[in-house]
């Protein structure tokens, strides 16, 4: 497996049981995929075992055990094992306690309860990724890992219960304010299908007139429907959304940027020089010199 198939994006369908309304479950493997990933469902996980290179949006810092994040939905991630679980003699393993939901399984109550509002603000403060900290971190980390032990009816109730001890706690976000997570906000089904499809398919060729077809719209149409739901222009968010990935390969690998520029969807090497330049205010090596973070 190469450093690309680490850190390149999918959409990660998540699976609830069939008499639950969220998904929960126990991840272990010698190491994480390591796959940067985005679903629509918010994530609280709690690292049990390991340590690596976590990258969330725009962040990129450190994981250890014990560690406790909440990631809003859509907002890409990956946790990258250190090189020690990589090693084929590793008798190490990573391991990881989540649940996955959205915040729709409160029902319509949720938005009005004054006694959720403290949860309604973390839930909000998570699409910016938040790590928990605090007296309440260690109370949090225990009921979470208890929560596969559960019947359906007592897992949601440790949920609420959870989620209100986050609100309570001590935490800090992640990602900037400035990331292109706030693009995210869709205004449209339609529109979030497109977007799915450019995160999916990036590193392709990708006609607009795919995108058109997929939205049921001729070109001119869906231009104008486009720039109305994300202020810009379709050729200008596909590049923003290729430059993105090459931030985290730039930062994150010793590939050559000639191969980095091609695994994003650039054929050209100058085209794809001057359009981070556009995006970023640099060149690649500028970046590159600036937040290489290998070891």
């Amino acid at each position: 497996m190469s450093q690309f198939d680490k850190i390149s994006v999918s959409l990660e369908k998540i699976e609830k049981p069939i008499h639950s309304s969220f998904h929960t479950g126990i991840y272990k493997q010698p190491y994480f995929s390591g796959s940067w990933h985005y679903h629509p469902e918010i994530e609280l996980l709690s690292i049990t075992s390991g340590f690596g290179k976590l990258l969330v949006g725009d962040h990129v810092g450190q994981f250890e055990q014990d560690d406790l994040v909440l990631l809003g939905g859509l907002l890409p991630h990956a946790w990258i094992p250190d090189e020690i679980y990589l090693k084929e003699d590793s008798t190490k393993y990573c391991e990881s306690i989540y649940v996955q939901f959205n915040k729709k399984i409160f029902g319509s109550f949720f938005v009005s309860v004054p006694e959720l509002k403290g949860v309604r603000k973390a839930l909000n403060y998570s699409e910016r990724g938040l790590k928990i900290t605090g007296k309440h971190k260690k109370e949090i980390n225990f009921l979470l890992r208890k929560i596969p032990e559960l019947n359906p009816f007592e897992q949601l109730l440790q949920l609420l219960k959870i989620l209100n001890l986050v609100s309570i706690s001590d935490y800090q976000p992640l990602v900037s304010e400035n990331y292109l997570k706030k693009s995210f906000y869709f205004k449209s089904n339609r529109m979030l299908k497109i977007h799915e499809f450019l995160m999916e398919n990036y590193k392709r060729e990708i006609h607009i007139q795919t995108c058109a077809d997929i939205a049921n719209m001729t070109i001119s149409s869906f231009c104008r429907f486009f720039k109305n739901e994300t202020h810009t222009t379709f050729s200008n968010y596909l590049n923003i959304i290729r430059i993105d990935v090459a931030k985290k390969l730039l930062a994150n690998t010793d590939y050559a940027i000639k191969e980095i520029g091609y695994e994003c969807g650039y054929n050209s090497t100058p085209y794809f020089n001057k359009q981070f330049k556009k995006i970023v205010g640099c060149t690649p090596f500028q970046y590159r010199k600036t937040h290489l973070k290998l070891s």
